[in-house]
């Protein structure tokens, strides 16, 4: 089992979408604390955290992922 690290913390709406992106590039990944958000019906806010983590071995190449993305999300891209 291999030991899983968090890259980011978002509201549920972007953990989303970063998960696609994630996943999209072969990358096993996971949310964390997702369902809580469900339960309760919180998406922002402090209930609406969700924690998007990666397998320990390719914890570098989704941070790479994850700067490429912020910087076209602020360029408007």
């Amino acid at each position: 089992m291999p030991d899983w690290v968090t890259v980011a913390v978002r509201e549920r709406a972007e953990a989303l979408l970063i998960r696609g992106l994630l996943a999209a590039a072969g990358l096993p990944v996971r949310l964390v604390g997702e369902a809580l958000g469900e339960i309760y019906g919180f998406h922002t806010g402090p209930l609406g955290i969700v924690q998007i983590q990666v397998p320990a071995a390719v914890t570098e190449q989704a941070r790479q992922i994850l700067a490429g993305f912020q910087e076209e999300s602020q360029n408007g891209g």
